[in-house]
């Protein structure tokens, strides 16, 4: 703005020495135009600050790692008679990140209506990426004057990462693993009496405590109980996000790393359970993923996730919600993306 007034007071100058050197009426005419602009442009602006709106309303709530997102910015003009050029500079960063790219775009508005402004940006990295209307500066008539009205209005796109399957050993152990659940397999048998998983002819190898005695007297031949295997979480993942150790860069490569490892595992039927720290609330987060639906729906959740500041209160937390229960295997996730098992990063895991 300053250097625009600069530029009008030098031609007002320019101005005034040519009607004293002239006598021209078109000169006259040119320096009472100079002279009245700038009043009439400032009570114009003032008018107008008051009658253009902007709103965030076009922003998508999902998008794609590495895909374009369109967020759309809507410019109201409840003006009746005259149309007005706007500018709005919109920002776009990751959560974690202080600073991001800002773009400018300009529009005009006419009377009584509203346009839609596009911003098209490309999504570099997953989680929350924090899409921001900084500011519209309106201009006057001939786009010499303007006025610039802060917004500060935000609109938040979660940005989902590829489910993409990566090596991953899962020894007997962690496939045999029984741990307490409301749900059993429909395919396989298991250890747990409260549980019937099928009803079959007596063998040999059959212990005689799972005879069903009355099904036998009534089939005229022995039959024999097989137990349910309980679909209880057998590897736990755990998110250790601390303030301080965590950027943009670093969120997003936790989220793929989680959601790569967690669809693997369900594709390898391995129920397990992801848990991490809600410092807010004080409270540990739990969510069973079991299949891919449920791992994206475990993405969307952690996305959400703020980094812990005070760990040892975390830590008595995790321990009081996890008394009791056991894993075959812990795996932790850090805020940089690595992996770690038994106090080790891990390059390829093995459960």
């Amino acid at each position: 703005m300053i250097p625009r007034l600069v530029g009008y007071a030098t031609v007002v100058a320019v101005a005034v020495y040519l009607y004293f050197m002239y006598d021209e009426t078109v000169i006259s005419g040119i320096l009472v135009f100079l002279l009245l602009y700038f009043p009439v442009s400032f009570f114009y602006l003032l008018g107008v600050r008051k009658k253009i709106t902007a709103d965030l309303g076009r922003v998508p709530p999902m998008g794609e790692k590495r895909k374009q997102i369109r967020a759309g910015i809507t410019l109201k003009n409840q003006m009746l008679l005259m149309s007005v050029r706007c500018e709005a500079c919109v920002s776009v960063r990751n959560f974690y990140d202080s600073k991001g790219d800002k773009k400018r775009f300009a529009k005009t508005v006419p009377a009584g209506e509203e346009e839609t402004v596009w911003c098209v940006f490309e999504t570099e990295e997953c989680g929350n990426t924090k899409v921001c209307l900084e500011y519209v500066r309106l201009y006057d008539f001939l786009g010499i004057f303007c006025v610039k009205r802060k917004e500060n209005k935000a609109a938040s796109v979660r940005v989902m990462p590829g489910f993409e399957p990566i090596p991953v050993e899962i020894t007997r152990r962690t496939r045999e693993f029984q741990s307490e659940a409301e749900e059993y397999s429909q395919d396989r048998k298991g250890d747990d009496p409260s549980e019937l998983y099928q009803v079959r002819e007596y063998r040999v190898e059959d212990p005689l405590k799972d005879i069903h005695w009355k099904l036998s007297a009534k089939e005229e031949t022995l039959m024999v109980k097989e137990r349910g295997f309980p679909l209880g979480c057998a590897v736990l993942l755990w998110f250790d996000v601390r303030e301080g150790k965590v950027t943009g860069k670093g969120f997003s490569a936790m989220i793929e790393k989680a959601a790569s490892l967690s669809v693997t595992l369900a594709e390898e039927k391995c129920v397990h359970m992801a848990a991490w720290y809600e410092e807010e609330n004080e409270r540990i987060l739990t969510c069973r993923v079991r299949d891919e639906e449920s791992a994206c729906s475990m993405i969307w959740k952690l996305m959400e996730m703020k980094p812990c500041r005070d760990v040892e209160k975390r830590e008595a937390c995790r321990e009081d919600t996890f008394r009791g229960r056991e894993f075959s295997s812990i795996v932790t996730i850090d805020g940089e993306g690595n992996i770690w098992k038994d106090g080790e990063m891990q390059e390829f895991l093995r459960l």
